[in-house]
Parts: C-alpha cells; structure tokens; sequence
C-alpha cells in the first residue's frame, strides 16, 4: 500500500525544484496602505508608486499562490488515492455493504497519518482562497490605477 511519506517527499521535491530559481522576497515598506478614494487627483509620481507597489504586491502573491498550489496538488491527489485504497480494503473486508460516506468515516478514523494529510490540504486550501481573495484585491486597484494613466495619456494627446 502507499504510504502518506511517499506524497509528503514529492511536496518536498517540489520545494526544492522551486529553490533552483531566483524566489522572490516579500516585499519592503508599508504593508498597510489606504488606497485613494479619487485615483484621478494622484500626480505622476504617486501613481508610478502605486504602480510599483501593488505591481511588487501582485507578482509576490503569485508567486506564493503557485507555491502553495504546487504542494495542495501534491497532497490532495495523494489523499485521494490513500483513501481509495483504504475504502477498497475496508469494503472488500466487511460483510455488510456500507455507505461510501461511513467508508471514508472508517478509514480516517482509523489512519491518524491521513488525518494528517486531510487537515493539511484543508489549511492549504483555506489559505490558498485567502490569497487568491488578496490578489484579487490588488489586481482590482491595480486596475483602477492602470485606467487613470489610460484616459491621462488619451487627454494629453488630445491637448
């Protein structure tokens, strides 16, 4: 049978093949902001800042995002494939026919090490949604930012 070890080494692998390019660190300065109500009023200046700071913000949550994704994966099609398993054999073993639902209840119960696995693809999928939300967030000003410089540029081309 496989062993849980077996998709926390691959988690691991990955980790490392991560490690052979250039990883990005988080980002320096403020990491609290109020972002401007009126984006037209911004001068040059504070929009180029804007621009460089939730640029630095956005390409580091993907980064993190790819990351994180990269080892849910991992983990959560090997969870998938250990419970199969656990069920066949607990199937295959009782006498009575039992729902799939009490089956997966079983072999949980049963296995603390896919316990394991299954409260961390839960963590890595709750904090994959919260930094999926967070760069919705910045790619929406990021955005509002971008369509100030548009219709900048447009009326001083009209000028």
């Amino acid at each position: 049978m496989v062993k849980v070890s077996i998709f926390l080494n691959k988690a691991a692998e990955l980790h490392n093949l991560d490690l052979q390019y250039p990883v990005p660190e988080r980002p320096e300065g403020n990491h609290h902001y109020t972002f401007p109500l009126n984006a037209d009023r911004l001068t040059d200046v504070e929009i180029d800042n804007w621009l460089l700071f939730l640029g630095a913000w956005r390409s580091y949550l993907n980064y993190q995002i790819s990351r994180l994704d990269g080892e849910h994966s991992v983990l959560s099609e090997g969870y998938d494939l250990l419970l199969s398993s656990k069920v066949a054999v607990l199937e295959k073993e009782s006498e009575k026919r039992l729902l799939k639902d009490s089956l997966k209840g079983q072999a949980l119960a049963e296995d603390d090490q896919l316990q394991q696995l299954k409260i961390r693809t839960i963590e890595l999928n709750g904090e994959l949604k919260l930094l999926k939300g967070r760069l919705s967030l910045y790619d929406s000003q990021f955005e509002t930012i971008s369509r100030v410089i548009t219709r900048r540029g447009q009326e001083r081309f009209k000028i």
